[in-house]
């Protein structure tokens, strides 16, 4: 009796990998959808984020001349994206913990459709963060000053922060497997990132030693391209930097997860 060769996923033709990737984003956003604590979260967390920051600093930024509900949304609008590419990690992570991935290798799909499946829950996690966050600066004050168009660049910038760092996050999540330990390794990274950065005080507010790598961080880029933005005056320059940031990244990132994917208990070859 002969042994019969295992099957193997063969690869997909071009045309069916935007269809495989829409299938596995209607899945991530169906079970987003049934997770009322996700959608509870992208709601809550910046309301308490801005209260949280705004209430005890606005007077000692009053001081400053500086208007702290104008100040503060951007900061706000990217520590939610943030949370959602978190959230990514953690969802991404609990699919290899679940074998779920193991079920990908066995099918013929491309090596990043589930990457650009979870990218579709993402990005619906994304605009209702974003929105909440907008809705809440808000009623404290915050206005967009420079008219439709730029309060558009303003959602889409935000956004592709989140997709950019989400990203990333699914590679790390992938390579972890364990929900719980992709939160602890994300957890210093992020609070470095938003606490060292121009989101919550200007430049001048920080040691002299330490202002090169807050200004030009990647955060405080974002920070300032959205708040240049929201006020009007010059944006190109700040829209630009951020733009680049993002797209070296985001190159680094996709490397990243298509590499994971490609690991025994990642997903599809």
């Amino acid at each position: 009796m002969t042994a019969t060769a295992p099957a193997t996923a063969t690869a997909p033709p071009a045309a069916s990998r935007l269809t495989q990737s829409w299938v596995l984003a209607l899945r991530a956003v169906t079970l987003l959808r049934r997770d009322t604590a996700e959608i509870s979260g992208a709601v809550l967390a910046p309301l308490v984020f801005f209260v949280g920051f705004y209430v005890p600093m606005r007077g000692v930024m009053a001081d400053r001349g500086v208007d702290y509900a104008q100040w503060l949304p951007p900061i706000v609008v990217l520590q939610s994206m943030l949370f959602v590419a978190m959230s990514s990690a953690d969802a991404i992570a609990a699919d290899v913990q679940q074998g779920m991935f193991r079920r990908f290798r066995t099918m013929p799909l491309a090596r990043l459709a589930p990457v650009a499946g979870r990218l579709g829950a993402d990005l619906c996690r994304a605009l209702l963060a974003c929105a909440a966050a907008i809705a809440i600066a808000t009623a404290f004050g915050f206005r967009f000053r420079a008219g439709a168009g730029a309060a558009a660049g303003f959602v889409v910038l935000a956004v592709a922060f989140a997709l950019c760092l989400a990203v990333g996050c699914i590679a790390l999540g992938l390579v972890v497997g364990n929900p719980e330990h992709t939160a602890s390794a994300m957890l210093v990274p992020q609070l470095l990132l938003t606490m060292l950065s121009t989101g919550f005080t200007p430049v001048s507010g920080f040691p002299g030693w330490i202002r090169p790598f807050v200004r030009n961080q990647p955060v405080s880029q974002a920070a300032d391209a959205l708040r240049a933005l929201a006020a009007g005056g010059p944006t190109a320059r700040p829209v630009l930097v951020t733009t680049a940031w993002l797209a070296g990244l985001l190159v680094v990132f996709t490397l990243l997860a298509g590499r994971a994917l490609g690991r025994s208990k990642g997903g599809p070859r």
